[in-house]
């Protein structure tokens, strides 16, 4: 065997390796992508059941649509929770003339509210209340 042929030959043992790599490393990436999309699925199932249990699918789409617009916009804000609190507190105002009782906050009564699950995925806005991602 020649020089020239042995260095053929450990090119081409090399560009295998390099091929059987690449294919290790999109199957892995294949593994990684159902991974997150199970996840997304799974966490956009508890929206959903979030949202039937607060009653809100006797809206219609678009109404909800506008909900979930307007709570988009408290993904940068530092305290969501409490941002929206202030909210429903002014609105009680507006419409009963009367402030709600220190403390009574439909947001806050939550149980295990996790203002840091907001989702930021684009197109989408959830506002979810703890539990696993």
């Amino acid at each position: 065997m020649t020089r020239d042929e042995r260095a053929a030959r450990r090119a081409q043992r090399l560009k295998d390796a390099i091929a059987a790599k690449g294919q290790e490393l999109a199957q892995v990436e294949a593994q990684q992508r159902a991974d997150a999309r199970a996840k997304r699925d799974r966490r956009r199932q508890r929206v959903g059941t979030l949202a039937e249990a607060a009653g809100l699918l006797i809206w219609d789409d678009t109404t909800l649509a506008g909900l979930f617009q307007i709570l988009a916009t408290f993904r940068e804000t530092p305290d969501p929770v409490a941002a929206l609190d202030a909210l429903v507190d002014e609105t009680s105002l507006a419409l009963t003339g009367t402030a709600a009782p220190a403390g009574a906050s439909c947001l806050t009564a939550a149980p295990a509210s996790d203002a840091s699950t907001v989702s930021t995925r684009e197109g989408e806005a959830a506002l979810l209340t703890g539990g696993n991602n």
